[in-house]
């Protein structure tokens, strides 16, 4: 899922985000959306981990990708849409990854390919105060080989020696606290 506004201050007001075309991330917990014609779609842990190294060791036969052109954000679209759902799913090419993503600097993609097939993916999102890391996704064949875990690195940039956030799913909060992440609330997630 992706949002169309993401409280980053706890002093943001429901009218500030309320005719947003899409869902609203507060990460505060300080909204009340109802009387906007939003409702809570879901709870979600909140987790961050502080700048430092990462120590892990990559599978070897795991190809790392820094996305840089349209065709690669088609592939990434497209096996993130793997990941989160059934190996079989499609979507239309643009539909939630159009290649217009590569024009914001802030935005780094990761793809995985194991033997030249695409196997997984990840973000990170750099702000001034910290790294999001989202959308890590492995297809469900290739799962518990370390492939996760070297995409989350990826996108975790620690190069910019930012603190990282995520919200993880239960399947995947055990492997983010083995990097270093620790719950520190939930978010809440508002949809029209």
């Amino acid at each position: 899922m992706y949002f169309a506004a993401i409280t980053l201050r706890p002093d943001v007001t429901g009218p500030e985000v309320a005719g947003v075309p899409g869902s609203v991330c507060d990460n505060w917990q300080v909204l009340s959306l109802e009387s906007h014609g939003m409702r809570v779609f879901r709870m979600e842990p909140w987790f961050l981990r502080p700048h430092g190294p990462v120590f892990f060791e990559r599978p070897a036969e795991l190809e790392l990708i820094h996305v840089s052109t349209p065709d690669e954000v088609a592939e990434f679209e497209a096996v993130s849409v793997r990941g989160f759902e059934q190996e079989d799913a499609t979507i239309p090419q643009g539909a939630i990854h159009p290649a217009a993503i590569l024009d914001d600097p802030n935005m780094e993609m990761f793809l995985g390919r194991v033997g030249g097939r695409a196997i997984g993916a990840a973000m990170g999102y750099r702000t001034a105060d910290a790294v999001g890391v989202f959308g890590v996704a492995v297809v469900a064949s290739t799962r518990r080989r370390g492939y996760g875990t070297a995409l989350t690195c990826a996108a975790m940039l620690t190069d910019s020696g930012l603190p990282c956030v995520l919200a993880p799913s239960p399947d995947g909060a055990p492997l983010y606290a083995e990097l270093g992440f620790t719950p520190v609330g939930e978010l809440t997630i508002w949809s029209p």
